[in-house]
């Protein structure tokens, strides 16, 4: 007989009804599963119409202290009215849930439901959005917490460990010389940022605007899954790079918005402002070996040469001053 091996199982939502007596939910309360990602989401309406969000964690990706880390900092910021969904506690006065499920165990948390929609990018909103996080920066200085996230968002998280995840599957795909030109990139960009002083601090970690929802004229922000200590750059670079991606036609006009909300709210100190094109690498580097060590999340489809030039390109676009890089240009790899 062959044993059945389970990475990541979905949870009916009758299960996780049954899990909310911890709350207080009675049968008349509804859930259903919003989506699937690392994490799984469900919609949750009480008994008394009230929605809340209903996070499941997977096995592995956070343990208990990590998650008790992120419900520290939330807590932190909600005693300072800022705007974002926030842990409910149980009726026993915790917050983490624990279901013991095929794979292993996996960690609950309730949230408030946030109220709105999605922001549409302009330049009002990214404003908005700028000054939310100005003010969140502004609210988490010093914010320290007894709690262990496990990991900063430092170039060893943001560049060493996707590169270390990454560069198997490019030389498996596009060749060595694509490895080559991964580690190049990587090395020279945690150079220029090693002479640059750089703010750290409390930090979201995945601030763009499918993380927070435009309600009544203000920004509330939700999913903090990604929130560590690091470095404050990288969490202004996150927006800017989803600018990049997914609005390029507004990135000038949006971006220069984005940074004027937030300058409103704290200053950007000048090496931390020439750390942002940096970090716009590290980005992309943390979200390929992010998606590439959580395949059954996003599959392995999209594991191409195609794609994975499209990456070395980007990579090669973000350094164009690196002399090492130029004997690679006329050699078909990007």
């Amino acid at each position: 007989m062959v044993q059945i091996n389970v990475s990541h199982t979905l949870i009916n939502p009758e299960t996780i009804k049954q899990l909310l007596e911890g709350h207080g939910m009675t049968e008349e309360a509804q859930c259903e599963i919003l989506f699937r990602g690392l994490n799984d989401t469900y919609e949750i309406t009480d008994q008394l119409g009230r929605k809340y969000i209903f996070r499941l964690y997977r096995t592995g990706w956070r343990d208990k202290q990590a998650i008790l880390f992120e419900l520290d900092g939330l807590s932190q910021l909600a005693a300072h009215r800022f705007q974002l969904s926030v842990p409910v506690q149980k009726l026993d006065g915790n917050y983490i849930y624990e279901l013991h499920a095929p794979e292993g165990v996996r960690f609950g948390v309730l949230f408030t439901y946030a109220e709105g929609e999605r922001p549409q990018i302009n330049t009002d909103t990214s404003r908005l959005i700028g000054a939310s996080l100005g003010q969140m920066h502004d609210l988490t200085t010093g914010f320290t917490s007894v709690y262990k996230r496990g990991f900063e968002l430092d170039t060893h998280h943001l560049l060493d460990e996707p590169a270390e995840v990454i560069a198997p599957v490019l030389e498996k795909h596009v060749g060595p010389e694509a490895v080559e030109i991964l580690h190049i990139v990587a090395n020279n960009t945690k150079a220029d940022l090693a002479v640059l002083d750089l703010e750290k601090g409390f930090c979201h970690g995945d601030f763009h605007n499918h993380n927070m929802h435009l309600h009544d004229g203000g920004v509330e922000v939700f999913d903090f899954d990604c929130c560590a200590i690091g470095y404050r750059g990288y969490d202004l670079a996150v927006s800017w790079w989803n600018l990049k991606n997914n609005y390029k036609k507004m990135e000038e006009e949006c971006w220069d918005a984005f940074l004027e909300g937030y300058s409103a709210q704290r200053n950007l100190a000048a090496d931390d402002m020439k750390s942002l094109p940096l970090f716009i690498t590290a980005r992309r580097m943390w979200l390929l070996g992010t998606m590439i060590a959580n395949q059954d999340v996003w599959g392995t489809s999209w594991i191409n040469e195609r794609t994975l030039k499209l990456f070395i390109g980007q990579l090669r676009t973000d350094r164009p001053g690196d002399t090492e890089l130029q004997e690679f240009d006329n050699k078909g790899i990007i």
